[in-house]
Parts: C-alpha cells; sequence; structure tokens
C-alpha cells in the first residue's frame, strides 16, 4: 500500500488541528453528538481505522 501523504507531518499542522479540537469540544455541543458526526464523517472518507476507532464510545451510551 502506497502512502498518501508524501511529506512528514509539520508539527504546525498538528498545533493548529490540536486547537481545532479543543475548540470544537469546548463549544457546548453535546458530546455524543460529536462523536456521531465523527464515525459519519469517517464512513464518508473511508477511513476504516477510524470508524473502528468510534463505535465503541457509541455502544456504551
Amino acid at each position: 500500500m502506497e502512502a498518501r501523504m508524501k511529506s512528514v507531518a509539520n508539527s504546525d499542522v498538528i498545533t493548529g488541528i490540536t486547537h481545532l479540537q479543543k475548540a470544537i469540544h469546548a463549544g457546548g455541543v453535546d458530546p455524543l453528538v460529536l462523536e456521531l458526526v465523527h464515525l459519519r464523517a469517517s464512513q464518508i472518507n473511508g477511513c476504516s481505522p477510524c470508524v473502528f476507532w468510534s463505535w465503541p464510545g457509541l455502544v456504551d451510551t
């Protein structure tokens, strides 16, 4: 399998994504809704590891 991205992750990009995640979770949206949105986006993007990591948290609720 060939990597989709050829470059190594830039630390500024990782920092930006971390800040986005913190802002999203601080926005007051129900965590269950955020999990459902993440699961659906993962399905649309075809990210099977993301789907695999998302569903256990949804089953417990």
